[in-house]
Order: structure tokens, then sequence, then C-alpha cells
């Protein structure tokens, strides 16, 4: 059986790639890996907009909102926990609903490129399947910053979804 490692962020790519992961899973006989990495740089209004924010308990909306109206800066590490947690809980059961075996990896922090590449490494996963917004800062890539570097360094079959 392989290993397909998906990190999710809570993004409708993410989601997608989700969705795509289980069916290859599905075809191939394969488990599902998944891999949060927590980004406190993110601001409130960022995370507000993800397609996973409407599951969020009402005290984490309540803060986003107001951390959205009065400080632009990064969320505090415990509210991007629980966000997290959030995340993994609803992708874990996306893939539950599918029939297929699921891990779920410790989160991460730092790099996200470096996180999943260590994760892939040390899990053995066969495929990574990510999503990507195409929002690099490089314009000699028409991929995600993260992405891109993931597929550089990759030992194994990635696959990217926007």
């Amino acid at each position: 059986m392989h290993t397909i490692l998906v990190p999710v962020d809570g993004s409708d790519h993410s989601l997608k790639a989700l969705h795509i992961a289980c069916d290859l899973g599905e075809k191939y006989g394969g488990k599902i890996a998944l891999l949060h990495i927590l980004t406190p740089s993110r601001t409130a209004s960022d995370v507000q907009k993800l397609a996973i924010a409407g599951q969020f308990d009402s005290r984490t909306k309540a803060e986003l909102k107001s951390l959205a109206a009065g400080d632009p800066g990064p969320i505090p590490a415990e509210t991007c926990r629980t966000i997290g947690r959030t995340i993994l809980e609803d992708a874990a059961g996306r893939v539950h609903r599918r029939g297929l075996g699921v891990d779920v990896l410790d989160m991460e922090t730092g790099d996200p490129a470096e996180a999943i590449i260590l994760a892939q490494r040390r899990i053995g996963a066969s495929t990574i399947a990510m999503g990507c917004r195409g929002e690099a800062n490089s314009a000699r890539s028409v991929f995600g910053s993260v992405s891109n570097r993931v597929f550089e360094r990759a030992d194994c079959t990635c696959l990217s979804v926007k």
C-alpha cells in the first residue's frame, strides 16, 4: 500500500488536492497522510477567507473577527493551533467518509516546503498531492513558491492542484 501525503491548509486548493488524493487512494489502494504546517504569519483576514472557516468554533470566529477589525498582525499561536486542529479534523473526516485509511501527522512549524519534504521522507510517502494557489512572489514560476520548492526537492511523485 502506498502513502499519499496531503498538506492541508483549509483552502479550496488543498481540499481539491485532498479529493484527488482520495481518488488515487481508492483506485490504487493507497492511504492518506495529512499534514498541517502552522503559519502564524497569516493574518486573521486571510484565515477568514479559507474554505473551512465556517467550521471554526464560535470563540475562534469571534477572535478572528476582532483581530481582522483592529490588528493586521499575526494570529496568536494558540489560535493557530486551534485552526490547525480544525483543518486536520475536517480533512480526516473527508478521508474517512471515502473509506480510506488516514494518518494525521503532528502539526509542524517553520518553513512549509521544508516541513513537507521532511514529512515525506520520514513516512516514506510515494506521492505528495498539494494545493497550489499560484501566488508566487517570483516571476520564474507559475506554481506557488511552496509547491515549486517541494517539487524541486522531493524524491517522489508530486501533484499540484489549482
